[in-house]
């Protein structure tokens, strides 16, 4: 590594490139011209001796890139917060004391990027909406990510929080377990009925009485959320099914809900979701859950604003088991 000191608006047109995806998109941001954010950043890789950023579209960061995305996102958290305590201070008030002035200062809200799964935003994070509602100093922007996959979102300094199903967590960050989601496998009877013929017999019972419906899992049309998703084919790990039954792909939580009750397929819908769905529905196994723990990790930072997400994070989640 060369000359290790990094200029901060170095530092912020990087982060500025990625978060628009363009160099044209981040000068705008930043105020200043393309060839002057493409100098800036051309100047970091010089002072560091590494390429940060892939000149792609849209443009991403490389590994050394991570980190000093991770660095930015840092102090544009950390200079946020400064800034706010100074705002409110009087320069010879007692401590604590607010400025006049800054009553009538215009404040510009702090950016918390978070990972959150689909289906925990299409349930028990609902409330954290009204929550940061509260807020005159904060804008959530979420990226949603599968909770099997969203570590690296934290790791590549994309976010500074995500939710997974990761119990350990990587250097520089804390994990905080949030609670168990509970799903349960459900088809509808029509679904069931049309496949009756494919091995085994369909229940009449509903799915809130406790009544299972045998189906041949082998056979029976599935709906997944997308490529990332496992969650279907572990239930059918479990039963011993490793063929791949007839799958249809709905990417949205609260559609996929809709595409089971409809009855192109069978799926996984958390127990959070099923009492707004139809009594159609009904379990296809003796054993219709899968327990998920999900994990609340977050860079390791004295944050206000972290923390005071953080806190709400936890009391929504207090709907899960």
């Amino acid at each position: 590594m060369h000359n290790c000191f990094m200029n901060i608006d170095h530092v912020k047109a990087l982060a500025a490139v990625v978060d628009e995806g363009t160099v044209e998109g981040g000068a705008f941001v930043l105020g200043v011209t393309p060839s002057a954010t493409s100098q800036r950043i051309r100047t970091l890789e010089s002072r560091i001796g590494q390429v940060l950023i892939r000149r792609t579209n849209p443009i991403t960061v490389t590994e050394a890139g991570e980190a000093v995305l991770k660095y930015a996102r840092e102090i544009e958290l950390l200079e946020s917060e400064t800034m706010d305590r100074l705002h409110g201070i009087d320069v010879g008030a007692p401590d604590g004391v607010a400025s006049a002035s800054a009553h009538g200062r215009r404040r510009v809200p702090t950016v918390l990027r978070i990972g959150v799964n689909a289906d925990s935003l299409a349930t028990w994070f609902r409330p954290i909406f009204a929550e940061v509602a509260k807020w005159d100093d904060i804008v959530i922007r979420i990226e949603v990510a599968d909770q099997n996959v969203a570590l690296p979102l934290l790791t590549s300094g994309e976010v500074l929080g995500t939710i997974t199903s990761a119990a350990s967590g990587g250097y520089g960050t804390q994990v905080q377990r949030l609670g168990s989601m509970r799903y349960v496998a459900v088809a509808s009877k029509g679904l069931l009925s049309r496949h009756r013929g494919l091995g085994g017999q369909v229940g009449s019972g509903e799915i809130r009485s406790g009544t299972e419906a045998e189906v041949d899992l082998g056979c029976l049309p599935m709906v997944n959320f997308g490529k990332d998703d496992d969650l279907q084919f572990a239930f059918l790990r479990r039963v011993g099914i490793t063929s791949i039954p007839p799958m249809s792909v709905v990417p949205s939580s609260s559609e996929f809900a809709v595409a089971v009750e409809a009855g192109i397929g069978w799926g996984l819908i958390p127990i959070l979701q099923l009492g707004d769905l139809s009594d159609d529905l009904v379990p296809i196994s003796a054993d219709p859950t899968i327990d998920v723990d999900l994990y609340w990790h977050h860079w390791n930072l004295a944050s206000e604003k972290l923390g005071r997400l953080t806190e709400a994070l936890h009391q929504a989640a207090a709907q899960m088991r």
